[in-house]
């Protein structure tokens, strides 16, 4: 991991710096990218899983000065599943247009296209991977903006659980969940109070308003209440085959769903993932409080070793 030292042109003021909304999976990113796109300034789409992954890629594309390379690597991120769910790129040469001559310069020029359709001036991403990729978002983009969403790790895994592309493993969850949260916490810390701003899932549910309104104090941005409006329009900003997976996010925020992990999770699942995961969730504020009983997260531990889906 290197962040690029921060140095005095970047212009903290500035507010043309993209933002990029972070979190472990089903921490709340996406309710706070719908709450974030309803603002009249600020346009964050659908999750793109492409950026990380295709600088990693870029020696198969060749110099980024030759105009049919970039032609070459934006028709292969058009082709991206997600990208072409979202609607991301919906016209390859208006973008084209831009003449973007680096990975940076095309990344930004996909998303102020997308931007602009929309009648916005301002462009963001919410990607739940990125929650790991600080780094790589902040040496193509230095003087960002990173809102890192954290929600108590056991509501994490047991919403997770019940998905059909999520983990059964409780072991697996939470060290995925500790590891997740702690890294974007260190590569934050790295930054400062100017790039990085850290958020909690259950303050945004139960008090939206002032959340938000710190939110937008730390972007630089004017509060708008269209934002705590966000679900009016939620649905029509997410794609359908999207929405099985974000019943949730595209209604109000619903503060009973906080807590539904205390009544859904076995007591020998909370007392495993705290026995794996409690030093995370004590550094950002959670108690860890299920009964200790070793023989019975004994026997889970065995089940979770053994169990065949991970």
């Amino acid at each position: 991991m290197q962040l690029i030292k921060i140095g005095s042109m970047i212009n903290v003021d500035d507010t043309s710096h993209p933002v990029f909304v972070v979190g472990a999976p089903r921490s709340g990113t996406t309710m706070l990218r719908l709450m974030l796109n309803a603002h009249p300034r600020v346009a964050i789409p659908f999750e793109s899983d492409f950026i990380p992954k295709f600088h990693k890629r870029l020696g198969e594309y060749g110099d980024l000065n030759d105009a049919a390379n970039v032609a070459r690597l934006l028709g292969d991120i058009a082709a991206q599943p997600f990208v072409s769910r979202g609607r991301l790129v919906r016209d390859p040469s208006l973008i084209l247009a831009r003449h973007p001559r680096s990975y940076s310069e095309l990344v930004a020029a996909i998303y102020e296209t997308y931007a602009q359709a929309e009648g916005k001036r301002r462009w963001g991403d919410k990607d739940p991977d990125n929650v790991v990729q600080l780094d790589v978002l902040w040496r193509l983009f230095p003087g960002c903006r990173f809102v890192h969403i954290v929600r108590d790790g056991r509501g994490v895994a047991n919403s997770l659980r019940r998905l059909d592309w999520g983990s059964r493993n409780m072991i697996k969850l939470a060290r995925d969940w500790a590891w997740r949260v702690t890294l974007a916490h260190k590569m934050g810390m790295m930054l400062d109070a100017r790039y990085y701003l850290e958020i909690k899932y259950e303050d945004l549910v139960h008090t939206p308003e002032p959340v938000l309104r710190r939110v937008c104090e730390f972007l630089g941005e004017a509060f708008d209440q269209q934002m705590l409006k966000y679900h009016e329009h939620a649905a029509a900003d997410m794609p359908d085959s999207a929405l099985k997976f974000h019943g949730n996010s595209i209604r109000p925020p619903d503060p009973a769903k906080t807590q539904s992990w205390r009544r859904e999770m076995s007591v020998a699942d909370k007392a495993l993932f705290e026995e794996v995961a409690g030093d995370a969730l004590k550094a950002f504020g959670y108690t860890c409080d299920a009964p200790r009983s070793r023989w019975r997260s004994g026997l889970m531990r065995l089940k979770y070793t053994l169990i065949s889906r991970w």
